[in-house]
C-alpha cells in the first residue's frame, strides 16, 4: 500500500477526531494509556528477541564527536 504525504497527514489528523467522537468518550485514564504502552513495549521486546540476527546484519557505525 503506497500512501502520499498527504494523504498520510490526513490519516494522522483524522485520528484525534475520531477519538473524540467514539462512544462514551474514548478516552481511557493516563494510567490504563501507561500501562498498555508498557505491556506494549515488553510484547515487542520479547519478540525481538526470539529472532537470531547474525553479526554482519547490524551495520558498523562509527561516532566520532567534532
Amino acid at each position: 500500500m503506497k500512501l502520499t504525504r498527504r494523504e498520510l497527514a490526513g490519516m494522522i489528523a483524522a485520528v484525534p477526531v475520531a477519538a473524540r467522537q467514539a462512544p462514551g468518550g474514548g478516552a481511557d485514564p493516563p494510567e490504563q494509556l501507561l500501562k498498555a504502552a508498557v505491556e506494549d513495549n515488553r510484547k515487542s521486546a520479547a519478540a525481538i528477541g526470539k529472532l537470531a540476527l547474525p553479526l554482519e546484519t547490524e551495520p558498523a557505525f562509527v561516532f566520532k564527536a567534532q
